[in-house]
This record gives structure tokens, sequence and C-alpha cells, in this order.
């Protein structure tokens, strides 16, 4: 499996969706070691956008989960409080990333930011299924 492909075949999805809605978003995706893959920033997508994608696809690419699933974890007292405080601040339990997977082995990371928490959601959400 080419990452880098995959990325770019993602990233079309994902900007499909967002046109769908007319949101534009900011898409990244991270491989396993926090490297960066691949960014896209749709037009009139807020500058912000693009810092907070890559903290979303970082943060699932290196911990596995749907940043979404980890805001109950990062709560004070839960098992997770301490992680959005470690690597200068780079992880985020903000929803709209994802971990990316084939052959039930995690590869990746995608974030998607632009529009709300919730619209971020559900736009990575159709480009994935």
């Amino acid at each position: 499996m080419d990452i880098l492909t995959t990325a770019k075949l993602l990233a079309e999805r994902v900007e499909a969706e967002a046109a769908k809605v007319r949101i534009p978003v900011s898409v990244c995706v991270v491989d396993i070691h926090g490297n960066l893959v691949l960014q896209h920033r749709m037009n009139d997508a807020p500058a912000f956008s693009m810092e907070i994608s890559e903290r979303k696809a970082y943060t699932s690419a290196l911990v596995g989960v749907r940043t979404a699933d980890l805001l109950p974890l990062v709560q004070p007292g839960q098992s997770l409080f301490a992680l959005l405080t470690m690597a200068g601040g780079r992880y985020t339990a903000m929803g709209g990333g994802a971990p990316l997977k084939h052959e039930g082995r995690l590869f990746a990371g995608v974030g998607v930011s632009g529009g709300t928490v919730e619209q971020d959601i559900a736009i990575v959400d159709a480009a994935l299924s």
C-alpha cells in the first residue's frame, strides 16, 4: 500500500464531502511516526484549520483512536489526562481526527478542520465510509 496515494485519494474524498455541505476545510494525513504525508487546504478554509487538522491527524496516528473518543479520557482524573500537555501540545481531543488502518494495522491518521467539531466529524466519517 502506498501511503501518499492513499492520502491523496482521501483528501479528494474529504474535499468532495466538504463541498457537498459548503464547508471549506483543511485535511491532513500524518504517518504513525508523526511525519506529515499530505496537507490540503480548500479555498476559503480558515488559516488556523491547517494547524488543527495536523494536530488531529497526529493524535489519531500516534494514539490510534478517533480524537472525539479521547475527550472523556483526557479529563481531570482520567487515564490520559496528561496527554494534551505532551509533545509540545501537538495532541488534541477535538473531534475530526481518525486513525487509518489497512488489514487491521494502523498506518496513519487523518484530520479535518474548518467547520464546527460536529461538522468536521461528519465530513471525515463520510470520507472514510
